[in-house]
C-alpha cells in the first residue's frame, strides 16, 4: 500500500542512513496559429520583459520537447521518443481557428475539463499578512499571523527521499542527478535505535552529509513500540541534544500519519495528543532548531481531526501525499492530488504546510502495468499547479522509492522518477521554478504575487499574466494538450504545459474571455467561458 512503504521501511531496512522548470509558458502572437515548420513554431516564442532570472532561464517547451525526444532514443525509450515526436507535430501544425464565441457556439457535451481562471497579483514584501486564499482552498488563514520556525515567506522548500535507483541514500548524488540542490532531505529514525557508526540516536551520520550540502533535514521519528514507550527519559533528551548539535534546521516529523490504522501509535488519539505535547516541549527546552511537524496521511481524511495536537504545540503542518493509478484494486485515473487536498488545506492552512512525503506512482507491481503519461501529468498538478493554488505549502519531498525497494518491501507501486523517462525530465523542469527554494532561510519572499479567482466576466486590461486550472473531469486522467485565451475574435494566448500560466495583453473594449482545450489531436474538448455555462452538444474524445 502506498501510504505504509515508510513505516515497512523502518522494519525491513533501518533506515539509518536515509538522506537524503520555472515553467516558461509558450506565448504566441498575432493572428496565425497555423505555423508550418518547427523554425515558424520558434519564431512564434515571445516571452514577456521579467527582471533577470535567479538562474539561467528554461528553455521554451518546444527545445524541451526536441531535447527529450533525442534523450528518449538515445536511451533506448522508443516509444517515449515516438510519443515526443508526436508533440513536436501536433505544435508545429499550430492551433485550429476558431470562430468567434457566442452563447451558441457549438459546446462539448462531455468535456474533458472543466477549467477554472486565476489572475496573478502583485504582492509586497514580506507577504506573510493578509494572503488571499483561492477559490477551491477557501483557506483560514488569518488575517495577520507570524512566519513559523524555519518558514519562508513565499515559495516552497524542495525536498527528497534518495531512495531512488540513481541516488541509494547518497544524499550527495541528488543535485547532480536532478539538476538543482534540494534544501530538505528526508530521513526515517527507528524508536530507541542506536546510531551504531557514530553511537547516537540522532542520524548524526545523516545530519553531517546534510549539512557539508547546506540544506535541513526532515527526520520520520517514528514511535514503533507504541505511544506507552514515549516518556521524558534519557533516549528522548539525549536525541534532543544531538538534534541541536547538528547545527543544522530540523523538521521533526514525529508519529506522523497517525490516522491510519498501519501504524501502532493509531487508535488514541488523547493519548496521542499527549505525546505529542510531551516530545514538543522537550524539543523546545533542548533543541531550538527543531520544528515540530504534525504530519498525517491525507487518507483516512475523516480521522485527522481529532488527532491535532493545537496549534501551540504545531510549528508546521504535514500531509503524505500521493497520486497513484489504483483506488481499492481499481483503476481511478480521474482526478489529481489537489482535489484530495483542497479540504485539508481549507482545515489547516492557518499553519505554514509541508507535503512531507509526495510521489506520483508511474508503475502497478501486481500487473507490472506503466502508467508513465499518466505519471507525467500528475507529477504537474503536484508541483506546477498545488503551490500556486495553494500558497501556505511551503515544502514539498517527494518519496523517490525505486522498484527494487518496492519489491524488497511488498509494495505495489513504484514512484522512482528516474525510472520514468517522461517524469525524469519533467521534474528537473517543474523544480527549477523560482517558485522553489534549495536552501531552508526563515522569511525568504522570492514570490512577489499570489494567484486569485476571475469571477468576472471580464479581465482587467493591460499586461496580465492568468493561470488556468483545468480539472481532470474525463475518465482516462488525459489533460489537455494546449489551452488557450480568447476576447471575442481575439488570440490572447496559449499554454502547453502545466502550470498552464499565460502572459497576454487585455484591450479594454475587448468582448468577454473563454478558454479552450485542445487535446492531442487539436480538437477542441472543453471550454470555459465568461460568457455563458458551457452546456451543448457534440461530444469529442479527450
Amino acid at each position: 500500500m502506498r501510504n505504509k512503504v515508510a513505516w515497512g521501511l523502518t522494519a525491513l531496512l533501518g533506515l539509518a542512513s536515509c538522506i537524503a522548470l520555472p515553467l516558461l509558458v509558450m506565448k504566441t502572437d498575432g493572428d496565425t496559429h497555423e505555423p508550418k515548420s518547427l523554425d515558424a513554431v520558434a519564431r512564434l516564442d515571445n516571452p514577456p520583459a521579467a527582471a533577470p532570472p535567479l538562474r539561467p532561464k528554461q528553455p521554451d517547451i518546444l527545445t524541451f520537447w526536441v531535447n527529450q525526444e533525442k534523450k528518449s532514443e538515445q536511451a533506448g525509450h522508443t516509444e517515449t521518443a515516438a510519443e515526443y515526436r508526436n508533440r513536436i507535430d501536433v505544435y508545429a501544425a499550430g492551433l485550429p481557428s476558431v470562430p468567434p464565441f457566442t452563447p451558441n457556439w457549438p459546446n462539448i457535451k462531455t468535456p474533458s475539463t472543466d477549467m477554472e481562471l486565476y489572475l496573478r497579483v502583485p504582492m509586497p514584501a514580506q507577504s506573510v499578512q493578509s494572503v488571499q486564499s483561492l477559490k477551491p482552498t477557501e483557506s483560514a488563514i488569518p488575517a495577520t499571523s507570524k512566519l513559523a520556525k524555519h518558514e519562508p515567506a513565499s515559495g516552497v522548500y524542495i525536498g527528497m527521499l534518495g531512495a531512488d535507483r540513481r541516488v541509494g541514500y547518497d544524499v550527495t548524488k541528488i543535485e547532480d542527478v536532478y539538476g538543482r540542490k534540494h534544501a530538505l532531505y528526508l530521513s526515517y529514525v527507528g524508536w530507541r535505535k542506536v546510531q551504531t557508526d557514530t553511537n547516537t540516536y540522532f542520524p548524526t551520520r545523516t545530519a553531517e552529509r546534510v549539512k557539508e550540502l547546506d540544506g535541513a533535514l526532515q527526520i520520520g521519528w517514528e514511535p514503533r513500540f507504541g505511544l506507552d514507550d514515549v516518556q521524558d527519559d534519557e533516549y528522548v533528551r539525549r536525541f534532543a541534544r544531538e538534534a541541536k548539535a547538528s547545527g543544522i534546521p530540523i523538521f521533526l516529523r514525529y508519529a506522523s500519519e497517525m490516522n491510519g490504522a498501519w501504524v501502532p501509535w493509531h487508535g488514541e488519539p488523547q493519548k496521542y495528543i499527549q505525546k505529542f505535547r510531551l516530545i514538543h516541549d522537550i524539543m523546545a527546552e533542548e533543541a531550538p532548531n527543531v520544528a515540530m511537524v504534525w504530519s498525517p496521511n491525507f487518507w483516512p481524511p475523516d480521522t485527522i481531526d481529532s488527532y491535532y495536537p493545537g496549534d501551540n504545540y504545531v510549528d508546521w503542518v504535514g500531509f503524505s501525499l500521493y497520486s497513484t493509478p489504483f483506488s481499492a484494486e481499481k483503476e481511478q485515473l480521474k482526478g489529481t492530488v489537489i482535489d484530495t487536498f483542497a479540504p485539508l488545506y481549507k482545515r489547516y492552512s492557518h499553519k505554514p504546510i509541508m507535503i512531507s512525503e509526495g510521489a506520483v506512482a508511474h508503475t502497478y507491481l501486481p500487473t507490472n502495468q506503466a502508467y508513465w503519461s499518466w505519471a507525467e501529468s500528475q507529477l504537474g498538478y503536484m508541483y506546477g499547479l498545488l503551490p500556486r493554488l495553494f500558497p501556505q505549502v511551503k515544502a514539498i519531498t517527494y518519496f523517490n522509492f525505486s522498484k527494487a525497494q518496492v519489491i524488497r518491501t511488498n509494495g505495489s507501486y513504484v514512484y522512482d522518477i528516474g525510472e520514468n523517462p517522461f517524469m525524469d525530465g519533467y521534474y528537473q523542469r517543474l523544480i527549477a521554478s523560482d517558485w522553489f527554494l534549495s536552501k531552508v532561510e526563515p522569511g525568504a519572499d522570492p514570490i512577489q504575487y499570489r494567484y486569485t479567482p476571475v469571477i468576472e466576466r471580464s479581465l482587467p486590461t493591460g499586461q496580465q499574466t492568468v493561470l488556468v486550472y483545468p480539472k481532470l473531469a474525463n475518465e482516462q486522467g488525459k489533460p489537455p494538450f494546449a489551452i488557450a485565451i480568447y476576447q471575442g475574435n481575439q488570440f490572447l494566448g496559449v499554454s502547453y504545459e502545466a502550470p498552464w500560466e499565460i502572459d497576454i495583453g487585455v484591450q479594454a473594449e475587448s468582448a468577454s474571455w473563454y478558454v479552450v482545450a485542445y487535446n492531442d489531436k487539436m480538437e477542441v474538448t472543453a471550454v470555459n467561458s465568461g460568457v455563458e455555462p458551457i452546456t451543448q452538444t457534440n461530444s469529442i474524445t479527450p
